[in-house]
């Protein structure tokens, strides 16, 4: 596999700082020799010298640091012939980039998505780039329980078993509900994959040592769940925004830790990804005010989605990871999750909230979900 290395900031930048710092550097000389012929070194002209050279010098570290960052890289060779690999969210991004290096190694690839036209155009691409044909696109739509509940009837009916489950699909904002009633971003991003996942358990334990992998991010940090308040509607600022996405993020580590819990006995192992900061849709999708406080530096420093790929690749080759079953890895390495992650009882509750809230918009019993 290619490594991916990150390129570093156009020579231009530096060429424009350095006339600028050595100017800071003399002025700052300057005024402090003529600040102690008059008698006052403290002047205000040598203060902002002194903070433009601080600032300077802050700004030259943080590059050299980026620069310098070793970027996460997956080094496994394994094969993946006669394994079959379901990746949401593979028709852009970090998913896409997933499902190239995955059907690279032989993976019969299935990719359930909304846009029926682009998941075609996806999947030729691949199999020109890659040589491998054995990519399946199957319809879905996160928004819609109901549209989730056939896509997994029709991969029931059409595979035979799932070697490796890829829960990567998921939005970075948004108001308003779900066709459901659920507020969009929780039921984007919890509810939809919570009812993929756990329809698909039958075929996933028909596959000896079959992996889940829930991508999450370091957002789940500052992540909180009150289950009173999980019907309310998000709001349109950023501040709400960024509140809803980071209570998804928290209720995929939580769902991944209780699958952990509740499959290893099958011979299950599940694991969470953050990607990195990567550029992607989610990025590209965010708020005006978010684009033009954060775009100007972030697309110095994000990963591209190769880069931001390679955790959850990690995780779906690398063997002998059985034994760090529902862990969370950053940069392809264990990381420590927040306090609310590690909350047993938090999670058990996650799971009999989701599972009754699924059963309601279903019209099914409570319990459909762990059936064999």
């Amino acid at each position: 596999m290619s490594t991916f290395v990150a390129n570093p900031p156009s020579s231009h930048i530096f060429e424009s700082l350095v006339p600028y710092y050595a100017e800071a550097l003399l002025g700052a000389q300057n005024n402090n020799t003529a600040g102690e012929e008059i008698g006052h070194p403290n002047g205000h002209s040598v203060t902002n010298g002194v903070w433009v050279l601080l600032l300077g010098t802050l700004l030259w570290s943080y590059i050299l640091l980026v620069v310098l960052a070793k970027k996460p890289n997956c080094d496994c060779t394994a094969r993946l012939d006669g394994k079959t690999v379901v990746i949401t969210g593979a028709t852009d991004g970090v998913g896409k980039a997933t499902a190239f290096e995955l059907a690279s190694r032989g993976a019969e690839i299935v990719i359930p998505c909304r846009n029926a036209e682009k998941g075609r155009r996806v999947a030729r691409e691949i199999a020109d780039v890659t040589g491998n044909h054995k990519i399946q696109v199957v319809y879905v739509d996160f928004t819609n329980l109901e549209s989730v509940k056939v896509c997994t009837q029709i991969l029931k009916k059409s595979l035979k078993k799932i070697d490796i489950l890829i829960n990567n699909a998921g939005i970075g904002n948004g108001v308003g509900t779900t066709l459901d009633g659920f507020p969009l971003v929780f039921g984007v991003n919890h509810l939809a994959p919570f009812l993929f996942t756990t329809e698909l358990l039958p075929l996933l334990r028909k596959a000896p040592l079959a992996r889940i992998v829930c991508v999450s991010s370091v957002t789940h940090l500052w992540g909180n769940i009150n289950f009173d308040e999980l019907q309310d509607l998000d709001g349109g600022s950023l501040p709400s925004q960024f509140r809803a996405y980071s209570r998804s993020k928290l209720a995929n580590v939580l769902f991944a830790k209780q699958l952990h819990r509740n499959e290893s006995q099958h011979g299950i192992s599940t694991y969470i990804a953050h990607p990195g900061w990567t550029f992607t849709a989610i990025f590209r999708d965010s708020p005006m005010l978010a684009k033009l406080l954060l775009f100007p530096l972030l697309y110095l420093f994000l990963y591209t989605p190769a880069q931001g790929a390679q955790t959850q690749i990690h995780l779906a080759l690398a063997p002998g990871i059985e034994t760090s079953s529902g862990n969370y890895f950053v940069s392809c390495r264990p990381a420590r999750t927040g306090k609310s992650a590690k909350d047993i009882e938090l999670a058990s509750n996650l799971w009999s909230y989701s599972e009754k809230a699924v059963a309601s918009a279903l019209n099914q019993s409570v319990g459909y979900c762990t059936s064999i």
